[in-house]
């Protein structure tokens, strides 16, 4: 009986070992770059959607905000919805319903709003592509503290941290482009400028702390020690 006891004790010590490390190395997560792509998915995404970066854990809630008479959170119809294209070329990110063209894009009357409060950032700099970016067009990113108004096109007071123009044949504005002080706002409005202009988020990329992995760690630990207490149980009915 005590040699039982006694293996069943030294396995239960290897599987608790074994589980502590893998709890704290789960919950001591490393640096890592994360890339948020927008134009995925595709189609209408309503009044909000949350996105997920390439590390599976790291989320941005992105809000479409535009002048609508009547709208509030419940509607269906009359307030401007997050858009999502994926057309190849530079038809890739995501654009409003609201824009006069039909093309589904942001223009200069509405924003889209990037929710950066969960995030966990090591680094301030932040990464932002555009696309459909087109001679005479100006894409533009506003950081602020302050959550945008549903119903309305007016970006709540900020900082313009980038602006880029067209001003000849190309595509100079749909690269990433380096924003050093961008993660220093809870908020990040993403809109365009001049009356002809429409454009779409692409990319933001960023270095984000990722988030535990669920059903890691010390819950992992707590299953393994049951798990080995009730076969320890069993076979000490059996003898």
């Amino acid at each position: 009986m005590k040699s039982k006891l006694s293996a069943a004790l030294a396995a239960f010590s290897i599987v608790a070992t074994t589980a502590l490390a893998g709890a704290l190395f789960v919950s001591t997560p490393a640096q890592a770059n994360t890339v948020w792509d927008f134009s995925t998915p595709t189609g209408d995404q309503g009044l909000t959607h949350v996105y997920t970066g390439n590390d599976l854990t790291s989320q941005i809630t992105a809000s479409a905000f535009g002048p609508a008479t009547g709208c509030r959170p419940t509607s269906t119809g009359t307030c401007p919805h997050l858009f999502g294209k994926n057309l190849g070329s530079d038809e890739l990110g995501l654009g409003l319903t609201n824009d006069p063209s039909g093309e589904n894009e942001i223009t200069t009357t509405s924003f889209i709003q990037l929710d950066l409060s969960k995030l966990v950032l090591t680094s301030s700099t932040i990464s932002f592509s555009a696309n459909s970016v087109t001679n005479g067009e100006t894409v533009v990113v506003i950081g602020t503290q302050i959550a945008g108004t549903l119903g309305s096109g007016t970006i709540p007071g900020g900082s313009s941290v980038f602006s880029c123009t067209i001003l000849g044949p190309g595509n100079g504005c749909e690269g990433t482009f380096n924003i050093d002080n961008a993660g220093s706002f809870k908020f990040l409005d993403v809109t365009a400028s001049d009356d002809a202009s429409n454009v779409l988020l692409h990319t933001v990329d960023a270095a984000a702390v990722p988030g535990p992995i669920a059903g890691a760690g010390l819950p992992g630990l707590i299953l393994a020690g049951g798990g080995l207490l009730g076969w320890w149980r069993r076979r000490q009915k059996i003898a």
